[in-house]
């Protein structure tokens, strides 16, 4: 799941370096997008990918807690959806096509269901809300980014 998503990361890497190469009339205006655009990519998936971390702390944090770890899980399956979406979204940038809504939309559902299983997990091990908060916080920093990417990418 992480290698996936460093490809992912590393491929929206490559994109920067494209961007600033590339011929302008060889991709069109919102698969290329303003650096601004390119800064939110980045920061979505740059975002994503703490947020996997963390949720991997937490997986070792609550793995006797089956309540949580059950929490966790959904947190797993969020990431590993907005990550299936992210991929979706890449491969189409560099085909030179547009990004597909449903995607984008997949991305975003994915980063709510995370964020909505991080908000039941209940502790009162100060570790565990620690790296909860920041989880929290990492995806909505991805959230956000992912906003401004619809906003700025057009």
């Amino acid at each position: 799941m992480f290698a996936q998503f460093s490809a992912s990361f590393c491929a929206v890497v490559a994109l920067g370096a494209i961007v600033a190469s590339a011929d302008p009339p060889q991709l069109s205006a919102r698969q290329v997008g303003d650096l601004q655009c390119n800064i939110d990519r980045v920061k979505t998936v740059g975002s994503v990918i703490q947020a996997l971390v963390t949720t991997r702390n937490l997986t070792q944090q609550l793995s006797s807690d089956s309540v949580n770890s059950a929490h966790v899980a959904d947190i797993t399956g969020g990431l590993n959806k907005a990550e299936d979406g992210i991929a979706v979204i890449v491969a189409a940038i560099f085909a030179g096509q547009k990004a597909p809504n449903e995607a984008r939309t997949e991305v975003g559902d994915g980063l709510s269901t995370a964020f909505d299983a991080a908000s039941n997990i209940t502790s009162t091990d100060p570790d565990v809300v620690a790296n909860v908060n920041q989880l929290k916080t990492e995806l909505q920093e991805a959230s956000f980014a992912g906003d401004n990417v619809v906003d700025e990418c057009h």
